[in-house]
């Protein structure tokens, strides 16, 4: 009996956890691309080089996935930006290690930010997504620089309700 040509699926020599980083990346390309309810699983399969089903087996439905690509983004980021604002020594330290860092990893990943802004406005349409809109990991760190500023007399604490508005839009204007 002649054996069948296999269809796509992961490929030999490759492991769950390559199989599964290379669905987050293309997945993230998507939905920077197209949006939540633009991109299909089938597309993101595709892109991948992979059946359908290996999407559904590493993530489960369309909304686990895009979740996964916003906590993979998030993981990655965070780590650096983290880094940099904990190896300075001064408010304005910590803000201009913030500032470089993100501006960095625009320059390095111009896409992720792309997946960032699309995955809140998302957030906003679809119930399902709501983790993502719920996410305040960036704000805390935002909050947690103007604390150290209010604490060393960089700033007053009359001030901080905007220096913390002003991190957040200044950073949000680096990133876009």
């Amino acid at each position: 009996m002649a054996r069948q040509k296999a269809g796509p699926g992961r490929p030999a020599g490759v492991d769950a956890q390559e199989t599964r980083d290379r669905i987050l990346k293309e997945a993230r390309a998507c939905f920077a691309a197209y949006g939540y309810e633009g991109t299909s699983t089938r597309m993101i399969a595709e892109r991948a080089g992979l059946a359908t089903a290996a999407l559904y087996h590493h993530f489960g439905k369309k909304s686990d996935l895009m979740i996964a690509v916003h906590r993979a983004r998030n993981e990655a980021s965070y780590a650096r930006m983290r880094a940099a604002v904990d190896a300075a020594s001064t408010y304005a330290g910590k803000v201009e290690a913030l500032l470089l860092s993100i501006h960095e990893l625009r320059r390095s990943d111009p896409e992720q930010f792309v997946f960032a802004s699309v995955a809140r406005d998302e957030a906003r349409r679809y119930e399902e997504l709501r983790e993502i809109g719920q996410d305040k990991e960036f704000e805390e760190l935002f909050a947690e620089i103007v604390r150290f500023g209010v604490k060393t007399g960089a700033i007053a604490s009359s001030d901080a309700i905007q220096a913390r508005g002003a991190l957040a839009a200044t950073t949000f204007g680096v990133a876009m």
